[in-house]
């Protein structure tokens, strides 16, 4: 596949003091005076390469129950050597400080947004949520070329495999949305889904404003090192992947064949009620594995009075795209999904 040509960039002003080329470390943003005294800030990480090229910006723990992008960022990160990078990789690998410090998918504000996902484009001025999403968009957002924000599954015991596109999105943006979603994909993402993107959401904003952008879904929370291995890698090599296709690292592009499926041909199963989910899908192969009607996904099973109260089977043929760990479910939450109608692309 072509690589993508991005435009020079003569300079890069970060909270007012101007990055220069050769540059790598840790800049920490202020937000906010906190009333325990102190401030918060977001951790950015940057990458400005002697030679010109894109601005590619990545974002992850938007959710603070998502922890799994953390490890892969150090590791993709430790491996650049800003002396042969091309353009500038702008990096937050947390976003929401608080959220990820109480393992939880929500601010801690005592009213209105608290969700940091449904945030953008934020309010500098606003709830700890707001003024973080504002100085993401600020830092991130306004200067990027390319946009990333990466999930993984959550406390809720969630395990994802795939890169998220918007599909309505039409032009440039979204040839080039699609583009990097293949490039990161082949990397051992294996499956691209086109669904809507909030435009409340860090993509959605980035999209709105010309920027190519994707939402990367990989992984869970608290997998044991053998079962977290996998995503990791497939994390680290998509986003290596992903930075050779776009002309920042050298090496050859890797390109695989992938599964497309978007929104309209899709289904869920989900639980009828609360209770014990005993998964029969747990493993990373079976992500993006093609499953029967009727096959069994899952029991629920009564946590006090120990019987299985549910079965959970595929309602039709497809192929499988998101799954979740055994443990306690609550009514309300999702259970499997499945791609009814794929291409390869």
């Amino acid at each position: 596949m072509r690589r993508i040509k991005a435009p020079k960039r003569i300079s890069l002003l970060m909270d007012g003091a101007e990055i220069k080329p050769g540059f790598k470390g840790y800049i920490p943003l202020p937000i906010a005076s906190m009333l325990g005294g102190g401030e918060t800030t977001l951790p950015l990480h940057c990458v400005r390469g002697a030679s010109s090229g894109p601005v590619l910006a990545v974002l992850a723990c938007v959710h603070g129950d998502e922890p799994q992008p953390v490890r892969a960022f150090g590791n993709v990160l430790k491996k650049i050597d800003a002396k042969k990078f091309r353009g500038t990789l702008l990096m937050i690998p947390v976003a929401n400080p608080f959220a990820f410090a109480d393992f939880s998918r929500q601010s801690p504000d005592q009213h209105e947004q608290t969700n940091l996902w449904g945030a953008f484009p934020g309010n500098p001025k606003g709830t700890l949520t707001q003024r973080y999403a504002a100085k993401i968009r600020e830092a991130l957002i306004d200067n990027a070329d390319f946009f990333a924000e990466f999930h993984s599954g959550g406390r809720a015991g969630r395990i994802q495999r795939r890169v998220d596109i918007d599909n309505r999105v039409k032009g440039k943006a979204g040839n080039r949305s699609r583009a990097i979603a293949v490039a990161f994909s082949s990397g051992g993402a294996g499956m691209v889904h086109g669904v809507h993107l909030s435009p409340a959401s860090a993509p959605g904003v980035a999209l709105a404003a010309g920027v190519p952008s994707i939402s990367v879904e990989i992984g869970g929370a608290y997998l044991t090192e053998a079962e977290e291995k996998p995503y990791r890698m497939a994390m680290e090599s998509g986003f290596r992947n992903l930075m050779v296709h776009l002309g920042m690292l050298a090496g050859r592009e890797r390109r695989s064949r992938l599964t497309y499926f978007d929104v309209s041909h899709r289904v869920e199963v989900n639980p009828s009620a609360g209770g014990y989910l005993l998964s029969r899908k747990t493993r990373f192969r079976d992500l993006g594995a093609k499953v029967k009607k009727g096959e069994l996904l899952g029991e629920m099973l009564d946590p006090f009075t120990l019987e299985v109260t549910e079965e959970l089977r595929s309602p039709s043929d497809g192929v499988l795209f998101f799954s979740r760990c055994s443990g306690p479910v609550e009514v309300g939450n999702k259970g499997f999904a499945i791609a009814t109608k794929t291409k390869k692309i």
